[in-house]
Formats: structure tokens, sequence, C-alpha cells
């Protein structure tokens, strides 16, 4: 990852249209968010059926077959439909935009943070959405410093130095919805997006659902 080279623009975006998500393919964009509004019914669900979900659920799933197979899974808890049919629309906002059938889909209920350390994944691209509890936090890699490599293997292991101010960290709101570029983009390895899991307080939790394309 080129992290080295200086970014003097803009590398994300936001809006409360979902349209937005389709500046991920812009090459000076990392992150792009739909700011879209807090689900009351979809929120609910999930908190009454955060600790029937144990581990979560993973899987690859088919869009042919997503809302079934979801329903067999998922614990049947008042808002159970409402919240099989977000997923669904999210997967297939996902699908369309990236030419796929298939998705790798991850909903986790989470009570410490699950990747605490700023890092980058090694996939082309990753959707997330937090149900319950705040959001993922990011950087805009235009806050990195002129020579962030040391610096970020320090980060690894002292969780400092890759940013000078804890201003610049930024976080999602409970359902926004974010596509995070990853290292695998071809073309966009240098766009890769830095973010990390909030921490929590204790007694708090988290949902989070994360989508890739398959």
């Amino acid at each position: 990852m080129q992290l080295a080279e200086k970014h003097t623009q803009r590398s994300w975006s936001t809006s409360s249209s979902p349209l937005v998500l389709s500046d991920i393919f812009s090459k000076t964009n990392s992150v792009a968010i739909w700011e879209r509004g807090f689900n009351s019914q979809v929120n609910r669900y999930f908190q009454l059926a955060f600790q029937a979900l144990g581990l979560g659920i993973r899987g690859v799933f088919s869009m042919d077959s997503l809302e079934d197979e979801l329903r067999e899974i998922m614990p049947d808890c008042e808002g159970m439909d409402a919240a099989i049919t977000d997923i669904h629309l999210l997967s297939d906002m996902l699908t369309c935009l990236f030419d796929c059938e298939k998705v790798g889909l991850r909903l986790a209920p989470l009570s410490t943070a699950m990747c605490p350390k700023f890092h980058v994944d090694n996939i082309p691209v990753r959707l997330v959405s937090t149900y319950v509890g705040p959001g993922t936090e990011w950087l805009p890699l235009e806050v990195l410093e002129e020579d962030p490599l040391d610096n970020y293997a320090e980060n690894k292991k002292s969780g400092a130095g890759i940013y000078s101010n804890e201003t610049h960290v930024q976080q999602m709101n409970t359902f926004d919805v974010g596509l995070l570029k990853g290292k695998a983009w071809s073309q966009h390895e240098e766009m890769a997006a830095l973010h990390r899991s909030c921490q929590l307080a204790k007694d708090d939790k988290r949902l989070l659902l994360t989508l890739d394309p398959m």
C-alpha cells in the first residue's frame, strides 16, 4: 500500500442520497457514505435479537435465495421482516454496483472493538453499516503525515503515529452505509481506506453488518 504518497484533495464523499455510493469508483476516493435515516423498527429488532444472534451470521449468499436463507437463520423477533428487507436492499445495491450475484455477508454482535487499530482491508471493497451502537471510524487520506509508512508500522504496535490530531478521525452514524475501498482494488491500491472499530464502554453493544461483492 503506497501510503507515502501525499493526498492533496478530498478522498471521501458523503450525501443523503444513495447515489453517492457510486463515488467509490473515483480514482480519488477511498470512502463513500450514504447518510440515511435511522430506522427504529430495524434497530429495535436487532436490540431484541442481539443475544439470540450469538456469534452472529457469516456466509456467502446468492441474491436469489438471500431473503429465504436469512429467514431460516435469523432470530424470530418483532421486526424480523423489516430487518431482512433492509439487508436485502443493501445487498441488492452492492451487487448492482459491482455486477455480481452473491455477497459475502457478516452480521456481527459486538461488545468490544473488533478491530481497534486503524487498518486497511485486503479486499477490493467492503460495505459497512451499523444497526445498533456507534458506527465505524475512518481517516481521510489527506490528513496522513508526509512519511507515514514507518508511523503506520508503529501504529500497529502503539495505536499512534498515522495522524497528528484526534479530530481528524471521522465516524459513521448508526444506519449510515459506507463503501470502503480495500488495497486489492486494482489500480487504486493507494486509496485503501484506513478504518477501525470504535471503542465501546462497559455494557454497550454494537451490531455490525458487512457485505463483500462476490
